[in-house]
């Protein structure tokens, strides 16, 4: 942020403070990872494109903003800002630290020292909430007392601080309060605290004491607890206070006084926190080497092109006070292979140490500082170069790191003991680090098995920091801290059982045996075709790309068939279209690719299951590469179509054991021209021991222990899987004459698929059963629960439904759905006593949808709820769904069985003529309603409709209907027209005894309706009430137009004037 400081042009400067701010919440509602950060401001940069749904600058005396959507909740990931100025000729009087608020508690007043207020609002990826609202004053600094009930601006030779009521009363949590001293030009200040009482807890209530007004101002102390801080001196003419309290306890507070002094020689000046113009200098690959603020980008010179030779180029970033910097490599192409680095290498290091030397074309993971501070160096020789790095950088807070991370990062942890009171010690619980893998701490560092002994630190603050290298796993370590050596160490709390696990998954009771047996040969050097059908759990994995506007399916990947619900294959195969079931089928049965066998038998998708670890192309490791695909439908097998068995849980295959892998992979080993065989292919692969595959010289530190290698070590013998096989089966068999048990997903292999020591790798599937099963009985669960919480099918007279969470905030990505069955003969009536969704137009987010036998009962979303609803008959399904953004508190609703005769509007009519009107004729209808009319008439032949009069809201943008009558014919219930507007729908006949006219109202505009009727002879109809008088109906206009009467009773005073022309 100071870098964004010194941009702004200079105002005009102030001898006195004239204006101040004043920022008063009035909502606040967020948890600690929504934050409001306040920055008290100098000269400060503003862009117009940024805030939180608003603009960022914002002008004038007086004002208001919100958070992004409110009241409903803001979004997640966002990073906002608003920069207050109630006078652009006036420069802020005040100095760069910041005060953050989270949680639901409102705020006091915050009053500014100057003229300008910045603002951050930040929330990360996790819950929302309804965020906040503000408003700001400008108020002149005399007031200050009167509106915060302390702080204020100070001039003159002597004067008095204190906290509010002091000492009769303690001083409020959440405060903040702000004192600007200022002495005639020449002299200095002397703060005596004559009684400081604070709470002492973590020294999270305390006074700052600043020395000056300006940006980079020195802190001359932060005081907390109850010992008196004495005395505090300038060393010029202005001194800033600041009392901050938390949400917590509160004590007496403090008083103080400030007094001139005379010049005296000053032999030491106070080490300031920042300087107000730091130097600038250069990085040496084109840019500006000294970094500063919230967020930037670092590239290598030329990128994306080649960086050139002998490279020296460094960078030093700064965040502000209180935050992290976090970096994130987003293009690594240097010279040098990964974990060997040569002279090409970019490192990156915080105060502590190096976090990292990277090189190669690997990714390296997400690093944070350990403080406030990184640098980066990258080096290049004068031979060999490549497209060089790109990275981002970020201030970010401490509280909102995720506790995971992948391998080689820099893991530390801070912790913080109460100021002087007691030591923290740490303690390792699980120890099992590898040789590689160690601890660095201050007395450190430690790896290998062993427990280190009990840490123990010398002041208040430890930090740890575990460092794993790319190339060996281990179980890790666990620890903790405390500051009371006598208390027990913490325990961990006990796993949740889930609701489905005692669900039991039927596998198949014959699997492994194919009727078709497989020709099986002791050694084969290369692959060769496979018998037709004699590996029945062959899944040919086709997918319809977007390239292709009308459905075509194409061979992408291999499958194995394990459940007659249930393939097993690789996750890298649905990197694309996760969540586009529609582009997916599963062809069992098949041999031949290129025409339609009578054998085959393709099924659609109804779920894919990915593996959650499974982060490729994010991070560089294709582990937990393995995802289970529920089919459209379930399998009868047969002699072409049958089931692979799984191994036993966790079994290793032993070295040289010899296994199948088959698919219709690319036959060309040309990686740029692959073909996809015609007809299914088998290799006969013996396993390559894990010692060998993880050596150097081979996959080194990409194959872990949840892997299999497979493939032959002599160059002559080399053979593999390749492109197409991909998520294919691996089969070993026990003995000649045991089923054939499907051990290996395959994963990956060289470019071009054959390379010496470079053998071809699945993944192994005995380590992911308990996966397996727990998805399998998962999916069972959901099958018959809402999504929300409750069943999903509700029968009965009655029941009650809502969103999860409700009344809080219902989820990101819910997919709940209800189906209601009342007793036959009787109607769902649906009534929702609350309802409050993120409101967008055509409701293309969250959003509510009913259906019933007929058709749509409508799409709502809005904070208003729908009218009362009545299904056609004794069934009614609700859906509910949300986005990846925002949330609100969702719905509860109620549902009954009712008698036909008790629909609000609408209903059963088996009548020759009847009437029909929108709901609240001859007045306009209203929103979001819903009408059904359903006319029997055994003795009917045909039965026609009329409408007399028709106003309902015309059609959208996009050319549809928003609200609309419409009418369906006969038992199959066909539509026979869909009608808005404002002409007359023409006569509808509907040939048999059964019509229905429903009628549907949106959240939008409103119109007077329609009136009609129905018979079933067009010459008989109803007599209809004439349509209601309008108050303008008596009005007369005289035949020359010249005077204008009316009759408006005779107790009305006659005030009409005569209008001469």
């Amino acid at each position: 942020m100071e870098e964004d400081l010194k941009k702004r042009p200079k105002s005009r400067g102030l001898s006195t403070l004239e204006k101040s701010l004043i920022l008063l919440f009035v909502a606040l509602t967020g948890a600690c990872i929504g934050l409001v950060v306040i920055y008290f401001t100098d000269k400060i940069s503003v862009s117009t494109d940024e805030g939180c749904g608003g603009p960022q600058a914002l002008k004038g005396p007086s004002g208001e903003f919100t958070s992004m959507n409110h009241p409903s909740s803001y979004d997640n990931g966002m990073s906002c800002s608003w920069h207050i100025t109630v006078d652009p000729g006036m420069v802020s009087t005040t100095i760069n630290p910041h005060w953050r608020l989270c949680g639901r508690s409102k705020p006091g007043p915050i009053v500014s020292l100057g003229n300008s207020l910045l603002l951050f609002f930040d929330t990360n990826d996790r819950n929302t909430d309804k965020g906040f609202k503000a408003k700001y004053q400008a108020v002149t600094p005399e007031s200050t007392l009167e509106i915060a009930g302390a702080g204020g601006a100070l001039q003159g030779d002597r004067g008095d601080l204190l906290t509010p009521g002091f000492p009769a009363q303690n001083y409020e949590n959440g405060a903040l309060y702000q004192w600007r001293i200022t002495v005639p030009e020449g002299e200095k200040i002397r703060l005596t605290f004559s009684s400081f009482d604070l709470v002492p807890e973590a020294c999270r209530d305390y006074v700052d004491v600043y020395d000056g007004h300006k940006t980079g101002s020195a802190m001359l102390g932060r005081f907390c607890g109850s010992k008196n801080p004495g005395r505090v001196d300038s060393s010029g003419n202005t001194m800033v206070v600041r009392f901050k309290t938390d949400a917590t306890l509160t004590s007496k507070g403090f008083s103080a006084t400030f007094t001139k002094t005379g010049l005296m020689s000053t032999t030491v000046k106070p080490t300031t926190m920042m300087p107000t113009t730091p130097a600038i200098t250069y990085s040496g690959c084109g840019g500006v080497g000294t970094l500063f603020g919230r967020k930037g980008e670092i590239h290598s010179m030329g990128f994306p092109d080649a960086y050139p030779g002998n490279l020296h180029c460094s960078w030093n970033i700064t965040a502000p006070e209180g935050f992290l910097v976090e970096l994130h490599v987003t293009d690594m192409s240097v010279t040098g292979e990964a974990g060997q680095c040569g002279e090409d290498k970019l490192v990156v290091s915080d105060s502590l140490q190096a976090l990292g030397t990277h090189c190669g074309y690997i990714l390296p993971p997400v690093v944070v500082s350990a403080n406030n501070k990184m640098s980066l160096s990258f080096l290049s020789d004068s031979r060999l170069s490549d497209r060089g790095f790109s990275a981002k950088w970020e201030a970010v807070y401490p509280e909102d790191i995720a506790g995971n991370n992948p391998s080689f990062l820099r893991l530390h942890t801070h912790t913080h003991a109460p100021e002087g009171a007691h030591t923290c010690a740490g303690t390792c619980k699980h120890a099992h680090i590898d040789f590689w893998c160690c601890c660095f701490y201050l007395p450190g560092p430690w790896c290998g098995d062993q427990l280190p002994a009990t840490i123990t630190t010398k002041g208040n603050k430890l930090v740890m920091r575990f460092h794993a290298n790319f190339f060996v796993e281990a179980k890790g370590f666990r620890a903790y801290w405390t500051t009371d050596t006598t208390q027990p160490p913490p325990t961990e709390p006990p796993v949740q059982p889930n609701p489905w696990d005692n669900i039991t998954v039927e596998w198949p009771t014959t699997c492994g045996k194919p009727a078709i047996p497989p020709t099986i040969h002791t050694r084969i050097v290369n692959g060769e075709p496979a018998n037709p059908h004699s590996w029945p759990w062959q899944v040919s994995v086709q997918v319809w790309p977007s390239s292709q506007e009308m459905p075509k399916f194409f061979h992408t990947c291999g499958g194995t068939l394990i459940h007659k619900n249930w393939v097993m294959t690789a996750a890298h195969c649905f990197i694309r279209y996760t969540d586009e079931l529609q582009r997916w089928k599963m062809c069992l049965g098949k041999h031949n690719l290129t025409f339609t066998e009578d054998t085959e038998r393709c099924l659609g998708v109804t779920g894919i299951y990915r593996h959650e670890g499974f982060k490729y192309p994010t991070l560089p490791t294709v582990e937990f590469d393995i995802a289970l695909v529920r089919l459209g439908g379930e399998v009868t097998p047969s002699d072409q179509i049958s089931y692979s068995c799984l191994p036993s849980l966790e079994e290793v295959l032993e070295g040289g054991e010899k296994c199948y892998a088959t698919g219709w992979g690319d036959e060309t080993g040309d990686s740029m021209n692959a073909k996809v065989a015609e007809t299914l292919n088998q290799v006969a692969l013996p396993v390559v021991p894990f010692n060998t595959c993880k050596r150097m010289d081979y996959w080194w530190f990409q194959v872990k222990t949840s892997m299999i290698c497979m493939g032959y070590t002599l160059p002559d013998e080399l053979k593999s899987v390749c492109q197409g096989d991909s998520g294919g089966p691996l089969v070993c068999q026990d003995s000649p004459n045991a089923p054939w048990e499907v051990h290996g997903i395959t994963s990956f292999g060289p470019n071009g698929c054959i390379m010496d020591k470079k053998p071809s790798v699945f993944t192994r599937a005995s380590a992911y059963i308990p996966w397996m099963e727990n998805v399998i009985r998962r999916d069972m669960y959901n099958q018959h629960i809402s999504g929300c919480g409750g069943p999903k099918d509700m029968t009965g007279e009655s029941g009650v439904l809502s969103s999860m969470g409700h009344p809080g905030s219902y989820s990101n990505g819910a997919r709940c759905q209800w189906h209601i069955k009342v007793p036959d003969g009787k109607l769902v009536h649906m009534h929702f006593h609350n309802f409050s969704l993120e409101d967008t137009q055509l409701c293309l987010n969250d959003k509510v949808t009913i259906n019933d036998s007929l058709a749509s009962l409508g799409t709502y979303c809005s904070h208003m709820p729908p009218q009362d609803l009545v299904s056609i008959g004794d069934r009614l399904s609700l859906y509910f769904t949300s986005n990846n953004k925002v949330v609100d508190t969702g719905f509860r609703a109620s549902w009954k069985a009712v008698d036909t005769s008790q629909a609000s509007c609408g209903g059963v009519f088996s009548s020759e003529q009847g009437k029909l009107t929108s709901p609240n004729w001859p007045n306009n209808y209203l929103d979001q309603a819903v009408c059904t009319w359903r006319i029997s008439i055994p003795s009917a032949k045909n039965i026609h409709i009329v409408f007399t009069h028709f106003e309902v809201q015309a059609v959208n943008q996009l050319g549809q209907c928003v609200d609309y009558v419409e009418i369906y014919s006969g038992a199959g219930l066909t539509s026979q027209g869909h009608f808005c507007g404002f002409d007359l729908p023409p006569e509808v006949t509907v040939v048999g005894n059964t019509a229905v006219v429903r009628f549907l109202s949106n959240k939008a505009n409103v119109e007077k309706g329609f009136r009609g009727y129905w018979t079933t002879d067009p010459n008989v109809f109803p007599t209809l009430p004439p349509p209601p008088a309008n108050p303008w109906d008596n009005i007369t206009i005289s035949k020359y137009n010249h005077w204008l009467t009316t009759d408006l009773g005779s107790n009305y005073p006659n005030t009409n004037p005569n209008m001469n022309h």
